[in-house]
Protein backbone atom coordinates (compact mmCIF):
# COMPACT_ATOMS: atom_id res chain seq x y z
CA UNK A 1 0.00 0.00 0.00
CA UNK A 2 1.39 3.32 -0.64
CA UNK A 3 0.18 6.65 1.01
CA UNK A 4 -2.50 7.69 -1.14
CA UNK A 5 -4.23 4.14 -1.21
CA UNK A 6 -3.81 3.79 2.75
CA UNK A 7 -7.77 5.34 3.99
CA UNK A 8 -7.82 6.52 7.56
CA UNK A 9 -9.70 3.47 8.95
CA UNK A 10 -7.02 1.54 7.86
CA UNK A 11 -4.78 2.79 9.83
CA UNK A 12 -7.35 3.16 12.85
CA UNK A 13 -8.02 -0.50 12.64
CA UNK A 14 -4.06 -0.98 12.40
CA UNK A 15 -3.60 0.52 15.81
CA UNK A 16 -6.32 -1.24 17.28
CA UNK A 17 -5.09 -4.82 16.14
CA UNK A 18 -1.77 -3.69 17.60
CA UNK A 19 0.00 -3.58 13.75
CA UNK A 20 2.12 -0.60 14.79
CA UNK A 21 5.54 -1.09 16.36
CA UNK A 22 8.50 0.58 16.81
CA UNK A 23 12.05 0.03 14.96
CA UNK A 24 15.19 1.48 16.23
CA UNK A 25 18.06 2.61 14.34
CA UNK A 26 21.52 2.95 16.65
CA UNK A 27 22.70 6.88 16.72
CA UNK A 28 27.11 6.44 17.58
CA UNK A 29 29.45 9.06 19.52
CA UNK A 30 32.05 10.52 17.69
CA UNK A 31 34.06 10.62 21.34
CA UNK A 32 33.70 6.65 21.97
CA UNK A 33 32.71 5.29 18.66
CA UNK A 34 30.19 3.11 20.66
CA UNK A 35 26.22 3.00 20.29
CA UNK A 36 25.00 5.85 22.36
CA UNK A 37 21.08 5.71 21.70
CA UNK A 38 18.56 5.73 19.32
CA UNK A 39 15.97 6.90 16.97
CA UNK A 40 12.43 5.25 17.77
CA UNK A 41 11.21 4.99 13.82
CA UNK A 42 7.24 3.85 13.78
CA UNK A 43 6.61 0.75 11.38
CA UNK A 44 2.89 -0.71 10.50
CA UNK A 45 3.62 -4.54 9.76
CA UNK A 46 1.05 -5.42 7.93
CA UNK A 47 -0.45 -9.04 8.27
CA UNK A 48 0.18 -9.97 4.77
CA UNK A 49 4.26 -9.68 6.20
CA UNK A 50 4.59 -6.40 4.25
CA UNK A 51 5.95 -2.99 5.70
CA UNK A 52 4.38 -0.02 5.85
CA UNK A 53 6.59 3.13 6.09
CA UNK A 54 5.53 6.09 8.21
CA UNK A 55 5.67 8.16 5.56
CA UNK A 56 3.22 6.09 3.69
CA UNK A 57 0.07 6.80 6.39
CA UNK A 58 1.57 9.61 9.00
CA UNK A 59 0.75 12.23 7.66
CA UNK A 60 -3.12 10.93 6.66
CA UNK A 61 -3.14 10.61 10.37
CA UNK A 62 -1.91 13.89 11.28
CA UNK A 63 -3.85 15.89 8.85
CA UNK A 64 -7.24 14.00 10.11
CA UNK A 65 -6.07 14.73 14.02
CA UNK A 66 -5.91 10.80 14.59
CA UNK A 67 -1.93 10.99 15.30
CA UNK A 68 -3.03 12.14 18.99
CA UNK A 69 -4.76 8.92 19.69
CA UNK A 70 -1.41 6.65 18.08
CA UNK A 71 1.22 8.78 20.34
CA UNK A 72 -1.22 8.10 23.26
CA UNK A 73 -1.46 4.19 22.28
CA UNK A 74 2.75 3.61 21.03
CA UNK A 75 4.18 5.77 23.96
CA UNK A 76 3.18 3.14 26.44
CA UNK A 77 4.53 0.73 24.28
CA UNK A 78 7.63 3.47 24.04
CA UNK A 79 8.40 3.27 27.72
CA UNK A 80 8.16 -1.10 27.60
CA UNK A 81 10.91 -0.98 25.13
CA UNK A 82 13.07 1.95 26.62
CA UNK A 83 12.61 -0.10 29.92
CA UNK A 84 13.92 -3.51 28.13
CA UNK A 85 16.52 -1.43 26.25
CA UNK A 86 17.56 -0.03 29.78
CA UNK A 87 18.92 -3.81 30.93
CA UNK A 88 21.27 -3.68 28.60
CA UNK A 89 22.03 -0.27 28.58
CA UNK A 90 20.96 2.18 31.17
CA UNK A 91 21.76 5.17 30.13
CA UNK A 92 20.77 4.80 26.96
CA UNK A 93 18.88 7.73 24.86
CA UNK A 94 15.70 7.10 22.52
CA UNK A 95 14.00 10.04 20.21
CA UNK A 96 11.07 10.12 19.63
CA UNK A 97 9.36 11.94 16.90
CA UNK A 98 6.30 14.16 18.02
CA UNK A 99 3.44 16.29 15.89
CA UNK A 100 2.41 19.72 17.59
CA UNK A 101 -1.08 18.18 17.99
CA UNK A 102 0.84 16.06 20.78
CA UNK A 103 2.02 19.42 22.50
CA UNK A 104 -1.76 20.75 22.23
CA UNK A 105 -2.65 17.77 23.88
CA UNK A 106 -2.07 17.52 27.87
CA UNK A 107 -1.65 13.73 27.67
CA UNK A 108 1.73 13.97 26.25
CA UNK A 109 3.43 15.60 29.19
CA UNK A 110 1.10 14.20 31.96
CA UNK A 111 2.48 10.43 30.89
CA UNK A 112 5.64 11.01 31.05
CA UNK A 113 5.53 13.22 34.06
CA UNK A 114 3.49 9.92 35.35
CA UNK A 115 6.42 7.22 33.92
CA UNK A 116 9.20 9.39 34.79
CA UNK A 117 7.99 9.96 38.07
CA UNK A 118 7.37 6.49 38.47
CA UNK A 119 11.00 5.93 37.99
CA UNK A 120 10.26 3.20 34.97
CA UNK A 121 12.85 5.72 32.77
CA UNK A 122 15.23 8.63 33.67
CA UNK A 123 14.18 11.78 32.02
CA UNK A 124 17.88 11.38 30.02
CA UNK A 125 16.35 8.01 28.51
CA UNK A 126 14.02 9.77 25.77
CA UNK A 127 14.55 12.56 23.67
CA UNK A 128 11.57 14.83 21.77
CA UNK A 129 12.39 15.63 18.26
CA UNK A 130 9.80 18.07 16.70
CA UNK A 131 10.61 20.06 13.43
CA UNK A 132 11.02 23.70 13.39
CA UNK A 133 7.47 22.98 10.98
CA UNK A 134 5.58 22.08 13.53
CA UNK A 135 6.14 25.00 15.93
CA UNK A 136 6.97 27.71 13.41
CA UNK A 137 3.55 30.08 14.25
CA UNK A 138 2.15 27.49 16.91
CA UNK A 139 0.03 28.28 19.73
CA UNK A 140 1.03 29.27 23.49
CA UNK A 141 -0.54 25.81 24.03
CA UNK A 142 2.61 23.88 22.04
CA UNK A 143 4.66 26.36 23.07
CA UNK A 144 3.90 25.65 26.70
CA UNK A 145 4.18 22.39 26.50
CA UNK A 146 7.67 22.05 25.44
CA UNK A 147 8.63 24.30 28.15
CA UNK A 148 6.56 21.41 29.78
CA UNK A 149 8.77 18.63 28.36
CA UNK A 150 12.13 20.77 29.63
CA UNK A 151 11.25 21.32 33.23
CA UNK A 152 10.73 17.45 33.15
CA UNK A 153 14.49 17.29 32.36
CA UNK A 154 13.60 15.96 29.07
CA UNK A 155 15.87 17.21 25.68
CA UNK A 156 14.26 18.87 22.84
CA UNK A 157 15.59 17.73 19.72
CA UNK A 158 15.32 20.07 16.51
CA UNK A 159 14.41 17.65 13.49
CA UNK A 160 15.51 17.89 9.98
CA UNK A 161 17.68 21.30 10.57
CA UNK A 162 18.17 22.94 7.80
CA UNK A 163 14.95 22.50 5.50
CA UNK A 164 12.63 25.05 6.83
CA UNK A 165 12.47 28.98 6.54
CA UNK A 166 12.46 29.84 10.22
CA UNK A 167 15.71 27.57 11.64
CA UNK A 168 17.61 30.47 13.34
CA UNK A 169 13.85 32.11 15.25
CA UNK A 170 13.29 28.51 16.65
CA UNK A 171 16.59 27.80 17.99
CA UNK A 172 16.58 31.49 19.38
CA UNK A 173 12.55 30.74 20.93
CA UNK A 174 12.78 27.49 21.93
CA UNK A 175 15.41 25.79 24.58
CA UNK A 176 16.41 22.92 22.32
CA UNK A 177 19.36 20.77 23.24
CA UNK A 178 20.64 19.63 20.04
CA UNK A 179 19.75 20.22 16.51
CA UNK A 180 19.35 17.05 14.01
CA UNK A 181 21.16 17.53 10.72
CA UNK A 182 19.26 16.79 7.84
CA UNK A 183 19.68 13.51 5.91
CA UNK A 184 19.45 15.43 2.48
CA UNK A 185 21.92 18.29 3.39
CA UNK A 186 23.65 15.25 4.79
CA UNK A 187 23.95 12.89 1.79
CA UNK A 188 24.37 15.87 -1.01
CA UNK A 189 27.50 17.12 0.71
CA UNK A 190 29.34 14.71 -1.76
CA UNK A 191 27.17 16.42 -4.83
CA UNK A 192 27.73 20.08 -4.15
CA UNK A 193 30.17 22.47 -2.06
CA UNK A 194 27.47 24.60 -0.88
CA UNK A 195 25.67 21.39 1.11
CA UNK A 196 28.82 20.97 2.77
CA UNK A 197 29.21 24.64 3.99
CA UNK A 198 25.70 24.77 4.88
CA UNK A 199 26.52 21.46 7.50
CA UNK A 200 29.68 22.90 8.48
CA UNK A 201 27.83 26.22 9.22
CA UNK A 202 25.41 24.54 11.25
CA UNK A 203 27.80 22.98 13.52
CA UNK A 204 30.05 26.40 14.05
CA UNK A 205 26.52 27.53 15.00
CA UNK A 206 25.20 24.65 17.50
CA UNK A 207 28.95 24.78 19.00
CA UNK A 208 28.16 28.86 19.73
CA UNK A 209 24.58 28.27 21.21
CA UNK A 210 26.35 25.00 22.78
CA UNK A 211 23.91 22.39 21.79
CA UNK A 212 24.64 19.02 20.72
CA UNK A 213 24.71 18.06 17.04
CA UNK A 214 23.32 14.65 15.46
CA UNK A 215 23.89 13.64 11.61
CA UNK A 216 21.52 11.42 10.28
CA UNK A 217 21.91 10.39 6.51
CA UNK A 218 25.10 9.00 7.57
CA UNK A 219 25.55 6.32 4.55
CA UNK A 220 29.36 5.97 3.76
CA UNK A 221 32.58 5.99 5.99
CA UNK A 222 33.58 8.85 3.81
CA UNK A 223 31.03 11.09 5.01
CA UNK A 224 30.91 9.30 8.54
CA UNK A 225 34.94 11.00 8.78
CA UNK A 226 34.08 13.97 7.87
CA UNK A 227 31.45 14.58 10.31
CA UNK A 228 34.06 12.61 12.82
CA UNK A 229 36.54 15.40 11.66
CA UNK A 230 34.32 18.29 11.42
CA UNK A 231 33.68 18.23 15.44
CA UNK A 232 30.24 16.51 14.93
CA UNK A 233 28.59 14.68 17.84
CA UNK A 234 26.51 11.95 16.99
CA UNK A 235 25.90 10.07 13.54
CA UNK A 236 22.97 7.75 12.67
CA UNK A 237 22.45 6.30 8.85
CA UNK A 238 22.69 3.04 7.27
CA UNK A 239 25.98 2.81 7.17
CA UNK A 240 25.83 2.91 10.78
CA UNK A 241 22.92 0.37 10.95
CA UNK A 242 19.74 0.41 10.00
CA UNK A 243 16.42 0.63 12.00
CA UNK A 244 15.78 -3.04 13.62
CA UNK A 245 13.15 -4.41 16.19
CA UNK A 246 13.70 -3.97 19.60
CA UNK A 247 15.22 -7.51 20.17
CA UNK A 248 17.55 -7.15 17.02
CA UNK A 249 18.63 -3.69 18.62
CA UNK A 250 19.23 -4.78 21.92
CA UNK A 251 21.01 -8.04 20.37
CA UNK A 252 23.53 -5.12 18.58
CA UNK A 253 23.92 -3.07 21.88
CA UNK A 254 25.10 -6.99 23.18
CA UNK A 255 27.53 -6.89 20.70
CA UNK A 256 29.08 -3.94 21.63
CA UNK A 257 30.34 -2.90 18.60
CA UNK A 258 32.40 -0.04 18.28
CA UNK A 259 32.96 2.32 14.70
CA UNK A 260 35.50 4.40 14.25
CA UNK A 261 35.89 7.13 16.99
CA UNK A 262 38.56 10.44 17.86
CA UNK A 263 38.81 13.26 20.56
CA UNK A 264 39.63 15.46 18.10
CA UNK A 265 36.14 16.57 17.44
CA UNK A 266 36.30 17.54 20.91
CA UNK A 267 39.82 19.91 20.54
CA UNK A 268 38.25 21.35 17.30
CA UNK A 269 35.35 22.87 19.06
CA UNK A 270 37.62 23.90 21.67
CA UNK A 271 39.70 25.95 19.60
CA UNK A 272 37.12 27.23 18.02
CA UNK A 273 35.78 27.94 20.71
CA UNK A 274 39.02 29.90 21.85
CA UNK A 275 39.30 31.22 18.55
CA UNK A 276 35.01 33.00 18.62
CA UNK A 277 35.97 34.26 22.66
CA UNK A 278 38.68 36.12 21.00
CA UNK A 279 36.47 37.62 17.94
CA UNK A 280 33.58 38.07 20.80
CA UNK A 281 36.03 40.08 23.18
CA UNK A 282 37.55 42.25 20.12
CA UNK A 283 34.56 43.10 18.35
CA UNK A 284 32.70 44.25 21.53
CA UNK A 285 36.00 46.54 22.42
CA UNK A 286 35.53 48.20 19.13
CA UNK A 287 31.73 48.39 19.29
CA UNK A 288 32.63 50.15 22.89
CA UNK A 289 35.23 52.62 21.29
CA UNK A 290 32.42 53.24 18.14
CA UNK A 291 29.35 54.66 20.36
CA UNK A 292 29.12 56.69 23.71
CA UNK A 293 28.48 55.28 27.26
CA UNK A 294 25.24 56.55 26.62
CA UNK A 295 23.98 54.19 24.20
CA UNK A 296 25.52 51.12 25.59
CA UNK A 297 22.50 49.41 26.68
CA UNK A 298 20.96 49.49 23.48
CA UNK A 299 23.40 47.05 22.09
CA UNK A 300 22.81 43.50 21.06
CA UNK A 301 23.17 41.32 24.15
CA UNK A 302 26.92 38.88 24.14
CA UNK A 303 27.55 35.89 25.88
CA UNK A 304 31.14 36.71 26.98
CA UNK A 305 32.25 35.05 30.34
CA UNK A 306 36.26 36.15 30.96
CA UNK A 307 36.18 32.73 32.99
CA UNK A 308 38.48 30.08 31.91
CA UNK A 309 36.31 27.21 33.43
CA UNK A 310 33.48 28.17 30.96
CA UNK A 311 35.85 28.08 28.00
CA UNK A 312 35.71 24.75 26.78
CA UNK A 313 39.14 25.19 25.90
CA UNK A 314 39.95 24.79 29.22
CA UNK A 315 37.25 22.17 29.59
CA UNK A 316 39.25 19.92 27.54
CA UNK A 317 42.43 20.20 28.47
CA UNK A 318 41.24 19.30 32.18
CA UNK A 319 39.30 16.70 31.56
CA UNK A 320 42.16 13.52 32.53
CA UNK A 321 40.61 11.38 29.95
CA UNK A 322 42.19 13.63 26.91
CA UNK A 323 45.56 14.15 28.91
CA UNK A 324 45.55 15.60 32.30
CA UNK A 325 48.58 15.55 34.06
CA UNK A 326 50.71 15.45 30.89
CA UNK A 327 53.10 18.17 30.18
CA UNK A 328 51.61 19.49 26.57
CA UNK A 329 48.47 19.79 28.20
CA UNK A 330 49.33 21.69 31.63
CA UNK A 331 51.62 23.97 29.32
CA UNK A 332 48.79 25.43 28.18
CA UNK A 333 47.09 26.15 31.98
CA UNK A 334 49.06 29.10 32.33
CA UNK A 335 48.77 30.69 29.07
CA UNK A 336 44.91 30.25 29.00
CA UNK A 337 44.42 31.43 32.20
CA UNK A 338 46.41 35.20 30.96
CA UNK A 339 44.61 35.42 27.98
CA UNK A 340 40.95 35.45 29.49
CA UNK A 341 42.37 37.80 32.07
CA UNK A 342 43.51 40.06 29.82
CA UNK A 343 40.16 39.53 27.61
CA UNK A 344 38.64 40.63 31.08
CA UNK A 345 40.74 43.88 31.26
CA UNK A 346 40.65 45.03 28.05
CA UNK A 347 36.91 45.00 28.04
CA UNK A 348 37.24 47.22 31.12
CA UNK A 349 39.61 49.29 29.72
CA UNK A 350 37.44 50.01 27.17
CA UNK A 351 34.05 50.54 29.64
CA UNK A 352 36.09 52.92 31.80
CA UNK A 353 36.57 55.02 28.45
CA UNK A 354 40.70 56.08 29.22
CA UNK A 355 43.26 57.56 27.05
CA UNK A 356 43.31 55.21 23.74
CA UNK A 357 46.80 54.50 24.55
CA UNK A 358 45.84 52.36 27.42
CA UNK A 359 43.09 50.07 25.79
CA UNK A 360 45.96 50.03 22.51
CA UNK A 361 48.24 48.36 25.24
CA UNK A 362 45.62 45.95 26.48
CA UNK A 363 45.00 44.72 23.02
CA UNK A 364 48.23 44.19 22.50
CA UNK A 365 48.62 42.34 25.81
CA UNK A 366 44.98 40.31 24.81
CA UNK A 367 46.65 39.35 21.51
CA UNK A 368 50.20 38.39 22.67
CA UNK A 369 49.02 35.75 25.05
CA UNK A 370 46.04 34.60 22.66
CA UNK A 371 48.40 34.10 20.27
CA UNK A 372 51.00 31.83 22.97
CA UNK A 373 47.62 29.95 23.24
CA UNK A 374 47.08 29.42 19.68
CA UNK A 375 50.93 28.04 19.44
CA UNK A 376 50.36 25.58 22.16
CA UNK A 377 47.26 24.04 20.19
CA UNK A 378 48.82 23.99 17.23
CA UNK A 379 51.74 22.14 18.45
CA UNK A 380 48.98 19.45 20.77
CA UNK A 381 47.56 19.30 17.45
CA UNK A 382 50.29 18.17 15.05
CA UNK A 383 51.67 15.81 17.88
CA UNK A 384 47.90 14.14 17.89
CA UNK A 385 47.71 13.82 13.97
CA UNK A 386 51.45 12.44 13.94
CA UNK A 387 50.44 9.96 16.36
CA UNK A 388 47.52 8.93 14.87
CA UNK A 389 48.79 8.46 12.09
CA UNK A 390 51.34 6.25 12.53
CA UNK A 391 48.86 4.30 14.51
CA UNK A 392 46.54 3.79 11.56
CA UNK A 393 46.33 3.10 8.11
CA UNK A 394 44.34 4.28 5.75
CA UNK A 395 42.49 1.72 3.51
CA UNK A 396 44.34 1.84 0.44
CA UNK A 397 47.57 1.13 2.55
CA UNK A 398 46.40 -1.99 3.73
Amino acid sequence: MHGADIQLKEIESALLAEELTFHYQPKVSFLTGEIIGCEALLRWLNPDGTVILPDDFLPQAESSGFITEITAVMLPKLIEDIEALRAVKSDIQVAFNISALDLRSPYLVKMLRSFIGGRRIDPGNIQIEITETAVVDASERVRTGLLDLVALGIELVMDDYGTGYSSLEMLSRMPFSALKLDQGVVRRMTEDAKNTHIVRSSLYLARELSIKTVAEGVETAAIYAFLLASGCNEAQGFWIGEAASRDDFVALCKQRRRWPASSYGLLYNAWVNHISYRQKVLDLVHTLMLTKPGEWGQLPKMELSHSPARCRLGQWYRDASHGGGSPDYMRLEGPHRLMHAAGESLVRAAQSNPEPDVVIKAIKAFLEYSDVVDAEVSNIVERWMEKSLRQSLRPDDE
